[in-house]
């Protein structure tokens, strides 16, 4: 990974902790707006609207003025637009060697930010904040696309006349605006962490369950495209952390663990379920997300099977294993099973798929320890949705993007997984010991 996407990663994630430590130490009665209409953060008392951008700036090595320009001029056009007397504009940005606390922006430093010859500035927040008063100035500006020499025909413009502003700026700046040096990074996740303790979760959980989950939920929220659908507040958080049995396996939590650790938690989650000898599992695999899957494949199900469907008394449920792939491709698989003497069904009759046939249980004879197929293998399709729905597994384990919203999961626990390949699949179903 790059150094810049890494740096993204950690701004966004920075974000959602600062989103987290908004909500927790929130009132019960306040609404938070993840991705706000106003800014990344809006928080909303009965009468009163806190609006808090976030900004990670973990590699300058000092700060200076020029890198909070936009997100002022940002705040400024909105309060140019809306003049609301009851909202304050919270600027929560970090410095490595700034002291955390509120820094104090004067009047010239933000008539400089006002002034600067930026054109990308001046033509989406200083021409909002100083309209011009010059028609042909005004004509170009709502222009969607400019030649070079009108961009700097409306810069010159700016640069070199007084236009008047249409927001108070010395109000602004005292009533409306607060410029916070933020926590670092590690400082913030662990205050999160204790206000979460404080919160009644156990300590030994917080890092491993309750926190990554909190920053699960709330990147969830974040995606959502319906602004109404992204408000939440502390009570509905806790209530979903209460809920909390197993650590999401996302590219967020990813980021706050080690991947060997992440991995060695959803191993622990998921071995009490494996320990269970009678119990119907599902696994829905997208082979796109696995690496060198076309290989490994049936060697995985080999082991699988030996580990988990091999002992004819106890291990009386058939897995499945649904694949999103083409009939040509189950039918290769099918033919590798059988070459390696492993007797599976596929429910397949020629290009045709019988539902009973894939529905039926394998005969058996225990005296002689023969069972007639040890697992089902098939390609996913509306069939299978149905099969699913119809006889309700006990553990469905979702492998890659795979959207799970068609089925019926009352009562079925389902295991959402991200793995890189079959070796850190079989670390966490307990197969091998190592990865």
């Amino acid at each position: 990974m790059s150094r810049e996407a890494d740096h993204t990663i950690k701004g966004f994630l920075y974000q959602f902790n600062k989103t987290l430590n908004a909500i927790l130490v929130s009132n019960e009665k306040d609404n938070v707006q993840i991705e706000g209409i106003i800014e990344d953060i809006d928080i909303r008392s009965t009468n009163f609207t806190s609006a808090i951008q976030c900004k990670y700036h973990e590699s300058n090595s000092q700060f200076n003025l020029s890198d909070i320009y936009k997100p002022v001029l940002q705040m400024l056009c909105h309060f140019s637009e809306n003049n609301n007397p009851n909202i304050k504009y919270i600027l929560y940005a970090y410095f490595p060697n700034e002291k955390v606390g509120f820094k104090r922006i004067t009047i010239s430093q933000l008539e400089e930010i006002i002034s600067t010859s930026n054109f990308d500035y001046i033509n989406k927040y200083v021409s909002k904040i100083k309209p011009p008063n010059n028609q042909q100035i005004k004509e170009l500006l709502q222009k969607s696309r400019k030649t070079t020499e009108e961009k700097a025909q409306i810069r010159e413009y700016y640069n070199n006349n007084d236009v008047e502003s249409v927001v108070d700026i010395r109000k602004f700046l005292k009533d409306h605006f607060v410029f916070e040096i933020g926590y670092s990074y590690d400082s913030l996740a662990k205050e999160n962490k204790g206000l979460l303790e404080s919160d009644g979760f156990s300590t030994d959980d917080v890092n491993d369950l309750f926190y990554p989950n909190a920053i699960q939920y709330i990147a969830e929220i974040s995606i959502i495209p319906e602004e109404e659908k992204r408000i939440t507040n502390k009570a509905e958080l806790l209530g979903v952390l209460y809920k909390s049995k197993k650590t999401a396996m996302s590219r967020w939590t990813s980021e706050l663990l080690s991947r060997k650790e992440l991995l060695k938690i959803k191993r622990k989650q998921l071995m009490p379920s494996l320990n269970v000898n009678s119990r119907l599992r599902y696994f829905l695999i997208d082979p796109d997300h696995i690496e060198g899957f076309d290989d490994e494949f049936v060697l995985f199900v080999k082991e699988y099977l030996e580990k988990y469907n091999s002992k004819i008394k106890l291990h009386t449920y058939t897995p499945c294993f649904f694949i999103r792939t083409n009939t040509n491709k189950l039918s290769e698989y099918h033919q590798r099973f059988v070459k390696k003497g492993i007797p599976i069904i596929t429910g397949y009759i020629g290009d045709t798929f019988l539902f009973e046939e894939f529905n039926r249980d394998p005969k058996r004879v225990i005296k002689d320890n023969w069972v007639e197929f040890k697992a089902k293998i098939t390609c996913i399709s509306n069939d299978i949705q149905d099969y699913i729905n119809i006889k309700k597994c006990d553990d469905l384990y979702v492998l890659g993007d795979i959207d799970t919203s068609v089925l019926d999961t009352v009562d079925v626990n389902i295991e959402q997984i991200k793995i890189k390949d079959f070796n850190e699949l079989k670390y966490i179903l307990s197969i091998i010991k190592e990865v």
